[in-house]
C-alpha cells in the first residue's frame, strides 16, 4: 500500500480545504498575509508550514487547525494523532 509523504499529504489536505471553501491560492494568500507562491509550495509538498503559519492557514480557511491535521491523516493514515490532548 502506498502512502503520501507527510508534506504531500498536508498539501493535498490544504488544497482540498481551500477549494472546498471556494478560494483560489491568491484569495487564501491574501487572507493569510502571504503570497500565492507560499500556498502553491505547501500544496505541492515542497515546504512545510510552521505552527504560526498553520494557524494563519486555518484562520484564512475559517476552519480549526485540527481539521487540517485530521485531513492530512486521511491522505496518510500512518500519521497518528493523539487521542487525548497533549500536555
Amino acid at each position: 500500500m502506498f502512502f503520501l509523504k507527510i508534506e504531500d499529504a498536508f498539501g493535498q489536505a490544504l488544497k482540498a480545504a481551500r477549494t472546498s471553501a471556494g478560494l483560489s491560492q491568491v484569495d487564501l494568500a491574501i487572507r493569510c498575509g502571504c503570497n500565492a507562491m507560499s500556498i502553491s509550495k505547501l500544496e505541492r509538498g515542497l515546504t512545510q508550514p510552521s505552527l504560526h503559519f498553520m494557524i494563519l492557514l486555518s484562520k484564512g480557511l475559517e476552519i480549526d487547525a485540527v481539521e487540517l491535521l485530521e485531513a492530512t491523516q486521511a491522505y496518510n493514515p500512518t500519521v497518528h494523532l493523539p487521542k487525548t490532548p497533549l500536555r
